[in-house]
């Protein structure tokens, strides 16, 4: 009877392995694009107006998404007037709501020279916000303004630090 059941537990014992390495391989497999491209340009309009304009090295194109390699996105104003640009090493932009994530060496530049740096940032197309959850850290003029987590309008006029703020005023002597 001891034989028998070792020979059950056993049995049992190796199937459970098998399955167990099957499914680690299943989780092993990576869905692949569906169609690429180099120099991908993609613009976001309303009427005859820019909303955005997406510059990137490379893309892959999934079902709901693209990802994008080496970004820059020009952002304009409901009239169509550029507000500001924004860099990062890579991101996704979401086909169907426009919506955006940035990641790695994330920085946006605003037409009055204020610049955002951070490791990842979203942009809410129907909000026409960017947000964060990460640190960042704001220059604006004779300012540095840093925290975790932020929102704002692409112009960087409209800042809200969600918390640890600091701002580190600088004096600047002109000639």
């Amino acid at each position: 009877m001891k034989k028998v059941f070792l020979l059950i537990l056993l049995l049992f014992s190796i199937i459970y392995c098998q399955r167990d390495q099957e499914s680690k391989k299943k989780d092993e497999i990576t869905i692949a694009p569906r169609e690429g491209a180099e120099q991908f340009v993609l613009v976001d309009t309303k009427g005859n107006k820019k909303n955005w304009v997406l510059k990137a090295e490379r893309a892959n194109n999934y079902d709901d998404s693209i990802k994008i390699y080496d970004v820059i996105v020009e952002f304009y104003d409901s009239k169509g007037i550029y507000n500001s640009t924004l860099t990062s090493d890579s991101g996704v932009v979401y086909s169907v709501s426009g919506d955006m994530s940035a990641t790695g060496h994330v920085k946006v530049t605003s037409k009055d020279s204020t610049i955002l740096k951070t490791d990842y940032l979203d942009w809410n197309n129907k909000r026409k916000k960017i947000v964060t959850e990460d640190f960042v850290e704001i220059t604006k003029k004779h300012s540095i303004i840093t925290g975790k987590g932020m929102e704002s309008d692409p112009n960087l006029e409209h800042i809200e630090i969600k918390k640890d703020f600091h701002a580190i005023s600088r004096d600047i002597k002109e000639d």
